[in-house]
């Protein structure tokens, strides 16, 4: 079976604004204790970017799940944005080098059409300098899921973080003795149904 690739998810699915990625690589043979001490430190990278960073990515989720005695990997992420802008924008947020920590030791990346590594002129070990590698493998692995939900697939995470603000905003004003009077305003009834669910 081979998957259309579209602009919003690449071969994924979509679910209202968000796309799914699965990709499952080979890790080559000898090389399961330096693939996972890259992927620990994509890991700690993510951790240290923070959620701004994530926003502007349009990530939603990220996981990489080492299987089969590390001898697999699996790579499921979730983002907001188009397919293309999204490998785009991870690559300068993540940096080449991180992806080619980890690129490097799947069998995978050394199956790529050489003439695709040679007009680019890229050495996986080097870095990846462009997005058509990454792409590239990331779609040689990359299985659409068959069936894919998000259930805050109707907002974005900006959204949701606004919507998180207010909350915490009017909590801070029902908390406050002297908005009781101005609370009992007509214009006001809205929030309060809101606040009382």
């Amino acid at each position: 079976m081979t998957a259309t690739i579209n602009k919003k998810s690449g071969k994924g699915m979509i679910n209202g604004v968000v796309s799914e990625l699965t990709t499952f690589f080979h890790v080559q043979p000898g090389h399961e204790a330096a693939m996972r001490e890259a992927v620990e430190m994509v890991n700690q990278q993510l951790q240290e970017m923070g959620p701004e960073a994530h926003r502007k990515l349009g990530l939603r989720e990220w996981r990489q799940v080492l299987f089969d005695n590390d001898t697999r990997l699996l790579l499921v992420t979730s983002f907001e944005t188009d397919w293309d802008p999204y490998v785009d924008d991870a690559i300068v947020t993540f940096s080449p080098e991180t992806f080619s920590a980890w690129l490097k030791h799947t069998v995978e990346a050394g199956q790529l059409d050489p003439e695709l590594v040679k007009s680019i002129k890229v050495d996986l070990r080097q870095g990846i300098a462009n997005s058509a590698l990454l792409k590239a493998v990331l779609q040689a692995g990359q299985a659409p899921a068959t069936a894919y939900l998000d259930v805050l697939s109707d907002q974005t995470v900006p959204q949701i973080r606004k919507a998180q603000g207010l909350e915490r905003a009017f909590e801070q004003v029902l908390d406050n003795p002297e908005a009781e009077n101005a609370l009992q305003h007509p214009a006001l009834k809205p929030l309060l149904d809101q606040a009382a669910n």
